[in-house]
């Protein structure tokens, strides 16, 4: 095994499995807490995860395969990220309209968290999903993800293009009008 990654939850380990090269998201235990909740933290968020990425899967979203589920560990398709991004912005934008239009929350929208393989964009990560019909969920994931965009030089530009992308397929144009609401209101805090 390989380790790729290492975030607050989780170590990512790329690997082969019978000829097929795969990808093992193993959430780690934390010892401020004590084992038993620990425990039924990591297993109960492992769950839910899965879960989401087999509806979002069912809804023609593309998310890496889930071949196996453990207490602690999911083991997935490792998808060839070719990091094309910005020859795929207004599809990204179209793939997080779809998302939310099945009320499907990401959590954590960042470009880490989008890979690009061919003309595909796969979400992955969804370890802070969840499901929501609120727009201001919906609005909140996506100023997260300006936020990101904003942030780096490189992608700053990358915004707009996404956001005009999303609103060609998105059922709520009112979600879109929240983001500039929710970032007033945070300017007083």
């Amino acid at each position: 095994m390989e380790k790729i990654a290492h975030g607050a939850e989780a170590i990512v380990y790329k690997s082969q499995i019978l000829g097929k090269n795969i990808i093992i998201k193993k959430r780690q235990y934390k010892k401020y807490r004590h084992p038993s909740l620990d425990s039924r933290i990591i297993k109960q968020r492992n769950k839910e995860e899965a879960l989401l990425l087999k509806k979002i899967k069912s809804y023609n979203i593309n998310t890496p395969y889930v071949y196996y589920v453990g207490t602690d560990k999911i083991i997935m398709q490792e998808i060839k990220n070719t990091n094309q991004h910005s020859k795929y912005l207004d599809k990204i934008g179209k793939e997080i309209a779809k998302l939310h239009n099945h009320n499907i929350i990401h959590g954590d929208l960042n470009l880490i968290n989008i890979l690009t393989s061919g003309t595909n964009v796969y979400f992955i990560d969804f370890g802070l999903g969840s499901t929501s019909s609120k727009i201001e969920d919906k609005a909140t994931d996506l100023l997260v993800f300006k936020k990101t965009l904003l942030s780096l030089r490189k992608t700053e530009k990358y915004w707009d293009k996404i956001l005009k992308g999303y609103a060609k397929k998105t059922n709520h144009k009112q979600i879109i009008e929240k983001i500039e609401i929710i970032e007033n209101r945070a300017r007083y805090l």
